[in-house]
């Protein structure tokens, strides 16, 4: 909620850019934890009606990544410029659907996270946001601007699916390390961590050093 705020508090600075939508996404993603959390703890906002089913939730947050890396890859577009790197992002979307899709043969979206395909976007976001990095570095010779609300919005995003491919393949595949070690715990501070970070960059960016 605070990102959100000083999203709209300063969305004159970046409305134009690739980020124009990105307050949206955070208020999609806002009210789609909050109805995760109404599913888990009140039967009234269950999906299913079998007792052992009905904290399921994670039908929503596969729905959510749909849009969650579409409006990623569609960002990689707007700021990588060249040709090369534009269709590189072409050819990461396209493994990124194709991997839904083929979970979808194995895994049941309506109780089960698609990990497999989670796990392998991580890999592609987070390659995109090397490769800009990179970018920035030689624009701004020695570092990229803190200036620039790409550079915060590259780091939260690199920091969470640094974590998230650990947490998920634990959570499925390795249960008593996941609850040994409380990787859920882990993972809010991971997010928490990620929406200080963009916070800072609304209240740092400056329009004129967005590239």
């Amino acid at each position: 909620m605070l990102a959100l705020v000083t999203s709209l508090v300063t969305y004159k600075r970046f409305y134009d850019t690739p980020l124009g939508f990105f307050p949206l996404l955070i208020a999609y993603t806002f009210f789609n934890e909050l109805l995760g959390f109404l599913v888990i703890n009140f039967e009234a906002f269950s999906f299913f009606e079998e007792t052992e089913n009905d904290w399921h939730n994670v039908v929503i947050y596969n729905i959510y990544s749909l849009f969650f890396y579409g409006y990623l890859y569609w960002v990689y577009h707007g700021v990588l410029k060249s040709k090369k790197h534009r269709k590189l992002v072409k050819v990461f979307a396209i493994i990124t659907y194709v991997g839904y899709a083929v979970s979808l043969l194995f895994q049941d979206p309506f109780h089960s996270d698609l990990y497999y395909a989670e796990c392998l976007n991580s890999i592609l976001i987070n390659t995109l946001i090397v490769i800009h990095f990179r970018k920035l570095k030689k624009l701004n010779v020695v570092q990229p601007s803190k200036y620039n609300l790409m550079v915060w919005f590259n780091a939260g995003m690199f920091l969470f699916h640094l974590y998230y491919p650990f947490y998920l393949l634990n959570g499925y595949l390795n249960v008593d390390f996941f609850l040994t070690y409380e990787l859920r715990k882990i993972l809010w501070i991971v997010v928490s961590i990620m929406y200080l970070l963009f916070t800072v960059g609304f209240l740092l960016n400056k329009r004129r050093a967005f590239a």
